[in-house]
């Protein structure tokens, strides 16, 4: 849930404090679909915002894994607005995270990947683009 204390002068959600939470949202993400332990943002792009988040608001992320590299994997993360009393879903922001995973020395090393996580992952992401004429 989105608090007052998130608020910017224009009554909405600073995009700077999306795009951060997105991030630990990407590293969490990585971390459940291997046996890494860390992992780091190499890159971040396509991040769009599509409409405001507002105090009190509930968002939720949605992840798909769209690349599987040996060092690295590329996350697509959807970001939704969810208004429970009509049920309704919003999206609101959008963008491609790629996350390394490093060892102790911060340096790259292979994903060791949980493959029931990953299949888990797409299952969800093709299912949620197959629901989405209900959006608004």
């Amino acid at each position: 849930m989105v608090l007052d204390m998130d608020i910017g002068l224009n009554a909405a959600l600073y995009g700077g404090d999306m795009m951060a939470r997105m991030d630990k949202v990407a590293g969490i993400a990585a971390a459940l679909m291997s046996r890494n332990r860390r992992y780091l943002t190499l890159k971040v792009s396509e991040l769009t915002f599509h409409s405001p988040v507002r105090a009190g608001e509930i968002i939720e992320f949605h992840i798909g894994v769209t690349r599987q590299g040996r060092t690295s994997m590329t996350l697509q993360i959807e970001v939704e607005v969810y208004e429970p009393i009509s049920d309704l879903r919003r999206d609101v922001t959008s963008g491609e995270f790629v996350m390394v995973a490093v060892g102790e020395d911060l340096h790259p090393e292979p994903v060791i990947w949980k493959p029931e996580m990953v299949l888990a992952a797409t299952r969800a992401h093709a299912a949620r683009g197959a629901s989405r004429p209900d959006r608004t």
